[in-house]
């Protein structure tokens, strides 16, 4: 069965989407949403896998929706009525699906909610800052190209009319016991880890080699960036129009084993 946190109704839930709901991500955020006291809706392609991921029992406040994200539409139809809109449908190593996804999720945004249309969208740590510096991770060497997917959808994020954010994290694992942390380190705009005064004149080898030392530091859990996201719902927040890292506490360190970058995890 989904997470068994006890759910606390709130007293004006607020109404949100999530496309790719029986993802691993989508399925936590789904989880998170109600467990906060959300009205969910689950846009996924097949209603029936959601049902068996909840062992037949679903939530009073929770709705599915059956249909295909690339269908305007039924995109638009999906998202009328909503005060949120949580994307976790596509994966950077399909990139051109990736953004065709998110282009139609920011474009319906934009015409059928009142404005600025609330939209999380969820993107790599690759795309964050490295402190200090004026780079992206996607703009060193031996990072896949792949990921620049995320940087061209944060680039249409910015020119849209939206009131975005865009979460950025590293390699994502499962929760040992199904539960997000509350001692997350949680950053905007650049890698959630400190650097030296020396990342502002290092070669962008340096700097690639660092990123990659500091891996395991921000490998999270889907339960922890679903919980950043299901708390962060609210138009003008925090995180309004920007991008968002998150890793584990200093000196904690995990790993997705047999994950390479470029490569899309197992289901888990």
């Amino acid at each position: 069965m989904m997470d068994e946190r006890e759910i606390i109704v709130a007293a004006h839930p607020t109404k949100v989407i999530v496309f790719g709901a029986t993802g691993n991500v989508g399925r936590r955020l789904v989880a998170g949403g109600l467990a906060h006291g959300h009205e969910v809706t689950a846009f996924v392609r097949s209603g029936q896998k959601l049902v068996q991921q909840w062992n037949a029992q679903l939530p009073e406040r929770l709705r599915v929706v059956e249909g295909d994200v690339l269908d305007e539409s039924a995109v638009g139809q999906a998202i009328e009525g909503h005060d949120a809109v949580v994307n976790a449908a596509g994966h950077a190593t399909d990139p051109k699906m990736l953004e065709r996804i998110c282009a139609i999720i920011v474009r319906q945004a934009e015409r059928v909610m009142a404005p600025p249309p609330r939209v999380w969208l969820f993107g790599g740590a690759a795309v964050l800052n490295i402190p200090h510096t004026s780079y992206l991770g996607v703009d060193l060497p031996g990072v896949p190209a792949i990921y620049q997917a995320h940087k061209r959808n944060w680039h249409m994020l910015k020119r849209s009319a939206t009131d975005w954010s865009l979460m950025c994290p590293g390699p994502m694992v499962p929760a040992p016991d199904g539960r997000p942390r509350d001692d997350l380190r949680i950053s905007t705009e650049v890698l959630p880890y400190p650097l030296g005064n020396w990342a502002r004149l290092a070669p962008r080898i340096a700097l690639a080699l660092s990123m990659k030392a500091h891996l395991a530091e921000i490998t999270v859990a889907y339960e922890d960036v679903a919980e950043i996201v299901m708390t962060h719902l609210a138009a003008g927040g925090d995180f309004a129009r920007k991008r968002v890292g998150v890793a584990l506490p200093p000196g904690r360190r995990q790993e997705k084993r047999g994950w390479r970058p470029g490569q899309q995890g197992p289901e888990q």
